[in-house]
């Protein structure tokens, strides 16, 4: 069963930010081709939540590329049926302590 997945504030700024860079510095077709990227790995998340690594931290948060330059991070909160994405960010900006 397909889990819901749902978006914290962090994860949405993150989220509006790195395409508002997108906008600015690259063309529509990478702004596009990172939608799609997204899209993709929610859909696979959705189906198999616990595809990407673990953290060292907390049990039920993992970490993951969505691509090269992009990192997610999720909790999964299987009594819910739910994802919670806790924050997308930059590969070059520090993680969060």
């Amino acid at each position: 069963m397909a889990l819901k997945i749902v978006w914290t504030k962090r994860a949405i700024a993150g989220y509006d930010g790195i395409i508002s860079y997108l906008e600015e510095e690259w063309t529509e077709k990478e702004v596009r081709n990172f939608v799609r990227q997204t899209e993709e790995l929610f859909k696979l998340l959705s189906d198999y939540p616990e595809i990407l690594q673990r953290t060292e931290r907390y049990k039920n948060v993992r970490r993951g590329p969505i691509n090269k330059h992009t990192i997610l991070t999720y909790r999964i909160k299987p009594e819910q049926k739910l994802i919670e994405l806790l924050n997308i960010r930059s590969v070059s900006k520090k993680p969060l302590k």
